[in-house]
């Protein structure tokens, strides 16, 4: 009666059987070009590693000059303002454009403003149609902007000649010695640039 209330003990699991089928034999050869946990791969009995192509070395760009980079930036704001004239007609767009580059170009929002209005109201009364009419008014309008300012620069009656720009921020001093720079290197002259701000030494 005791012997009931017994753990009876665990039934044993029977073996599983063993399929045969997919096995592969322990005694088999590896095939040939299997490959390896070393990333290579056996052919015969030599182990083959594949072959490290070296990656291409990049070429240093050639550094141009400094009258180079500087005669490119003139171009591209020379450029830059005569895009705004290649369209059809006279519009908002138009002086729009036109504002941007005169902007781009350190003309500065006080002369970029007055240049406009004068435009607007030249155009207007002379009747213009095309926007290379409003190209012609631009550059005489610039001109008589800048008569008034025009003074002979005489190089050579002090040597060294010392010219010295001073001007707050976005004046366009950098601007004006480039191209002050690139007038008087045409000319034959030898150019020296010294930064006197010791802060923004770099421009």
């Amino acid at each position: 009666m005791f012997s009931f209330f017994r753990k009876k003990p665990a039934p044993t699991p029977a073996p599983a059987p063993i399929s045969t089928s997919g096995s592969t034999s322990l005694g088999s050869p590896t095939s040939s070009g299997s490959p390896t946990s070393s990333g290579g791969s056996l052919i015969g009995s030599a182990l083959v590693q594949p072959m490290e192509i070296p990656a291409p070395q990049a070429v240093a760009p050639e550094r141009q000059r400094w009258l180079d980079r500087l005669s490119a930036g003139l171009r591209k704001t020379s450029t830059g303002i005569s895009q705004v004239f290649t369209g059809g007609q006279i519009d908002d767009n138009l002086y729009e454009e036109l504002e941007s580059a005169l902007l781009m170009a350190d003309t500065g929002v006080k002369a970029t403003q007055r240049l406009l209005d004068e435009v607007k109201a030249r155009v207007q009364s002379s009747g213009a149609t095309r926007p290379v009419q409003v190209k012609n008014i631009l550059i005489d309008s610039l001109t008589q902007l800048l008569k008034p300012l025009e003074k002979p620069l005489v190089i050579g009656e002090f040597k060294p000649t010392v010219i010295m720009v001073a001007g707050v921020n976005g004046a366009g001093k950098t601007t004006s010695i480039g191209k002050l720079t690139k007038h008087l290197a045409d000319g034959g002259a030898s150019v020296l640039l010294a930064a006197a701000d010791t802060f923004r030494a770099a421009a």
